[in-house]
């Protein structure tokens, strides 16, 4: 097993430098622009300065520039692959369970390709991973894990919002969580703008949609087929690729209550469950389905966010075993697959709107549906079943 690591940790790392697209770039060139940006100046991003990303999204950046920032490439790769190590052997140590969501961690990150290991996703998933094999054992251990890991990209916050629903340990999980931000907020205040706070909602309340976002799924087939009112388009300042068109402005600012709508749906769902139902079984299923809405309700849809579900997917297996998550286990690895052949291998295809490119982003997308679908269905079941013993 730590064989089939070490050697899948290698090929990524070397694909993130040879792969087309050269995924590594994102480490190499922006986040070493804000790392250096800071040392001339003084002004760090997320704390003094305004920015796309919580506060302690700088914390790896900087480790990783430990040697300099002319290093920071193979130093952000070498602090990637000492998080998943440390995840992965807390795995190993838990049972045949254990193993076997280690295994199919191994197998999705292959599938997913070197964007694994080169952007935020690959800090605050392994945090997540560890998270969820202590929060039955450790649960203000986990509870800090999934507070840092929030604090450094959103989305972690989906498993500690299932935790808090379903768990009997809520409330040291909510002590832990408190804990980390009451810390984060109060360096931010003594060094920096509280102002920069919300510069991450800021950041994403006013922005388009996405190219490879769920929602922008129809401008890409509308583009690919040659309609006129399709187009995509290059957002300088985000440095990313957006649709445009008819109807897109409208359906980016529908996004931002429509993901709360359904977060809190999904929720009362999960609540609901638990009334009739184990911890056990309403927690992964749950998880899964919140992870979901945030990467369908996005308007943001980057090969990295398929990194989200790991955790949730690890989260199943540990709870109830390969067999009855084997659905999230097979989307979960179809995803990944898909996602690791549209970025970084087809993505010049995918911007020149070329039909195999954008059936393989559109089917991604579907499968993101798919799971939210299974997630509500399992919830919906538990709900309908009879409540556990003792209750």
């Amino acid at each position: 097993m730590w064989g089939g690591f070490a050697v899948q940790h290698v090929a990524l790392a070397l694909a993130a430098w040879l792969a087309p697209e050269q995924p590594i770039r994102e480490v190499t060139e922006v986040y070493r622009s804000w790392v250096e940006h800071g040392l001339a100046t003084g002004q760090w991003v997320g704390v003094g300065l305004a920015w796309i990303y919580p506060p302690l999204a700088l914390a790896p950046m900087l480790a990783a520039s430990v040697a300099g920032t002319a290093w920071i490439g193979w130093g952000w790769l070498a602090l990637v692959a000492l998080l998943d190590a440390g995840a992965f052997a807390l795995l190993a140590r838990i049972g045949d369970r254990g193993k076997a969501a280690a295994w199919w961690w191994l197998a999705f990150l292959a599938l997913v390709g070197p964007v694994a290991l080169v952007r935020l996703e690959a800090i605050t998933a392994p945090l997540a991973v560890a998270a969820v094999a202590l929060v039955s054992r450790r649960p203000v251990v986990a509870g800090s894990l999934l507070a840092i890991g929030a604090w450094i990209k959103i989305w972690p916050v989906a498993v500690l919002a299932a935790i808090v629903v379903v768990s009997r340990a809520r409330w040291r999980v909510v002590a832990a969580t408190a804990g980390v931000s009451v810390v984060v907020v109060a360096v931010v205040f003594a060094f920096g703008d509280p102002a920069a706070l919300l510069g991450v909602v800021a950041g994403h309340a006013g922005r388009g949609l996405q190219l490879e976002s769920v929602a922008a799924t129809p401008w890409v087939l509308a583009a690919a087929f040659g309609a006129p009112w399709a187009w995509f388009a290059w957002n300088e300042p985000l440095r990313t690729w957006e649709v445009a068109g008819v109807g897109v402005d409208a359906t980016a600012a529908a996004l931002t209550p429509a993901i709360l709508v359904l977060v809190l749906g999904v929720l009362a769902l999960g609540a609901a469950a638990r009334s009739r139902t184990s911890e056990a079984a309403a927690l992964a299923p749950l998880a899964i389905g919140l992870v979901a809405v945030l990467v369908i309700a996005n308007k943001v849809g980057s090969p990295q966010f398929a990194l989200w579900v790991v955790a949730p997917v690890v989260l199943a297996v540990l709870s109830g075993g390969s067999r009855r998550a084997r659905a999230p286990l097979g989307l979960g690895l179809a995803i990944a697959a898909l996602t690791g052949v549209v970025y970084p291998w087809g993505y010049g295809a995918l911007l020149a709107a070329e039909p195999w490119a954008v059936a393989l982003l559109a089917a991604r997308n579907a499968l993101w549906l798919a799971l939210l679908a299974w997630a509500v269905v399992e919830l919906g079941r538990a709900f309908a079943g009879r409540r556990p013993p003792g209750r």
